[in-house]
């Protein structure tokens, strides 16, 4: 049975989740300015975004939290690619002919997908918001809200990504210089070590 009160509780939680300048959000961000395979990338993270507060709901955050290492490894490759990520940016943002066709935008409907996979995917901060912790806080409804706390969730992500992910090409007349791409590519170097060093230290050194 819906319950409206447990279906907005779900939404706000999933909204302080998910709102947050991350290296998932800076990437979509980053190609939703250049209008690059917007549509397909927004639809990943919110399928993405499904699977993963679903199986939280279901109880398999605490399952996968439970497995030894788990946690630590997924740190160690998240951290990995997301430095790398970093590297592109900082290189984009250090070269003085950088323009909205170079730098790190994903050209390839096929990299772009993979990309943002790997973004959702290899980032434990991803796991723990969506599977552990969004999971868990939805055991207090119990069995009955399920449905209504994932229908919530699920709302908040649907909106979040589609308003960032499309509205970010009404940017696109700021950046029509190249300085413009620059400041935005050191901006989300800066995000990706940020993240790479917080979840080696949170994470991937205990």
């Amino acid at each position: 049975m819906f319950n409206i009160n447990v279906f907005l509780s779900a939404f706000a939680l999933a909204a302080g989740q998910i709102i947050g300048i991350g290296p998932q959000n800076a990437y979509v961000i980053r190609q939703g300015i250049a209008r690059r395979h917007i549509l397909p990338i927004v639809v990943i993270c919110i399928v993405c975004d499904v699977l993963l507060i679903s199986l939280g709901v279901l109880g398999i955050g605490t399952l996968l939290a439970a497995i030894p290492g788990f946690i630590t490894i997924v740190s160690w490759l998240g951290a990995g690619f997301i430095a790398w990520l970093g590297l592109r940016a900082l290189r984009s943002s250090l070269q003085p002919q950088a323009s909205s066709l170079e730098g790190d935008i994903v050209h390839e409907r096929r990299g772009a997908i993979r990309s943002v996979l790997l973004l959702t995917l290899l980032n434990p901060y991803v796991w723990l918001d969506t599977v552990v912790l969004i999971g868990g806080l939805s055991a207090a409804y119990g069995e009955a809200g399920r449905l209504s706390f994932i229908g919530g969730a699920l709302l908040a992500s649907v909106l979040w990504f589609s308003t960032v992910g499309f509205l970010a090409g009404r940017l696109a007349p700021y950046f029509a210089k190249p300085a413009s791409w620059r400041i935005l590519d050191g901006v989300i170097a800066a995000v990706m070590f940020a993240t790479a060093i917080s979840l080696l230290l949170n994470f991937g050194l205990k």
